[in-house]
């Protein structure tokens, strides 16, 4: 699975313009819609600008574009549920193509005509996802450029003399998952240490890398390797009063900006 900062909700202002292309945001709840960036074009050349476009995508795994086409009238378009710095990138080299053929922005009407194009490279990809409850999956607030952040959330309670210790082992055993960002809360109780643990990674496809695709069944087997060594108890003790909220600490950080700020 992919974790990471990521564009739902909002735009990422200030990090991307465009020409032809407009940003429809996701709707969550019982709309349940993904957010996508989309274009209304006509071409004098549409079966070059989507040979151009296959082509585009063939060069990288993670791509996924749509296209709507009738006559010379193309609806360009990517989404997604978390659409990273890769879809955005993506959409900058779709408009490369689109410029030097000349389109021109306009409204198609006559999509339910269309043929429907999908164009994207086959691969397997098992999306892995934690098996154990106390892992959850967890979505921040926006933040810069309002992006949001992914994380995997583990709610536990450490004796707090060997807190740091565990901590420790933890910032340098769940690097061999692909996990670069781990900070957390906390708050004491008697000799227990309530700690709120985040896990997740920085921006995703800057510059049309591959997205970073964390190993689940590696952070699980090290992680409790680790709560059975330091005797970790899953969950917080002391009632709501002890709540780990307030001031986070960073263990382990990349693209701060964007996940803390």
């Amino acid at each position: 699975m992919v974790l990471g900062v990521y564009w739902y909700y909002e735009f990422p202002e200030g990090l991307h313009t465009y020409e032809y292309f407009t940003f429809r945001k996701g709707l969550g709840g019982h709309a349940d819609a993904p957010a996508e960036l989309e274009a209304d074009v006509s071409v004098d050349d549409p079966v070059n600008v989507i040979n151009e476009i296959r082509v585009l995508v063939d060069k990288h795994p993670d791509a996924f574009i749509y296209i709507y086409t009738f006559e010379n009238l193309l609806r360009i378009g990517t989404g997604g549920y978390a659409m990273h710095d890769f879809e955005f990138e993506l959409i900058h080299q779709v408009e490369t193509i689109l410029k030097k053929y000349h389109a021109q922005s306009t409204v198609f009407h006559s999509v339910t005509l269309a043929e429907m194009i999908k164009l994207y490279t086959i691969k397997e990809i098992k999306n892995q996802y934690p098996t154990k409850k106390y892992f959850m999956l967890a979505s921040s607030s926006p933040h810069k450029h309002n992006a949001e952040t992914s994380n995997i959330r583990f709610d536990c309670n450490v004796d707090i003399h060997t807190k740091d210790a565990f901590l420790s082992e933890v910032t340098s055993s769940v690097t061999s998952a692909d996990i670069n960002v781990i900070f957390y809360s906390e708050k004491e109780f008697e000799d227990r240490c309530n700690l709120m643990l985040f896990f997740t990674n920085g921006r995703q496809g800057v510059g049309l890398k591959p997205k970073q695709r964390i190993d689940i069944e590696i952070f699980e087997s090290v992680m409790e390797e680790l709560i059975q060594k330091y005797a970790v108890q899953v969950g917080h003790v002391g009632g709501w009063d002890y709540y780990p909220i307030g001031k986070r600490v960073v263990l382990k950080i990349v693209d701060e900006e964007f996940i803390m700020e």
